[in-house]
């Protein structure tokens, strides 16, 4: 084999490996596309392959090859990692609900200090007012 053809082998071998590892560090949470993109279909497993369960769910490409660029994934694992970001968010957001009511508290004193100032630049704008009919009368 040629240097040039090595190398076009090699990229090709690389770009392989890399499209892999995309498709498999994307695998997380309920998929909604798969990386070929086809879409997903909720898959069930034949009562066949088991005794006494109705059949094991997977999120699966609806063109799925078992050559990696395609998704199947078992249900409870995408339901699952669906969860714990769902519970994440949950408690960022209760974070921000409980900080309301500080919020709010602070807004109601900016806003008495607004008014305060307001009043004082009107006191102000008045001894201005005062002043420049005394030098300028």
């Amino acid at each position: 084999m040629d240097s040039a053809a090595e190398i076009r082998d090699s990229k090709r071998t690389k770009e392989y490996i890399n499209m892999l590892s995309s498709v498999a560090d994307s695998e997380y949470r309920i998929p909604t596309r798969c990386p070929c993109g086809g879409s997903i279909i909720h898959e069930v497993r034949g009562k066949d392959d088991y005794d006494t369960l109705p059949g094991k769910r997977f999120f699966t490409c609806k063109n799925y090859e078992a050559d990696g660029f395609h998704y199947r994934q078992p249900w409870v694992i995408g339901v699952e990692e669906q969860i714990e970001r769902l519970t994440k968010r949950l408690e960022e957001v209760e974070v921000v609900i409980n900080w309301v009511p500080e919020v709010n508290n602070h807004i109601q004193r900016l806003e008495a200090e607004v008014d305060n100032l307001t009043g004082q630049v009107y006191n102000l704008s008045m001894q201005v007012e005062v002043l420049e009919k005394l030098c300028f009368d």
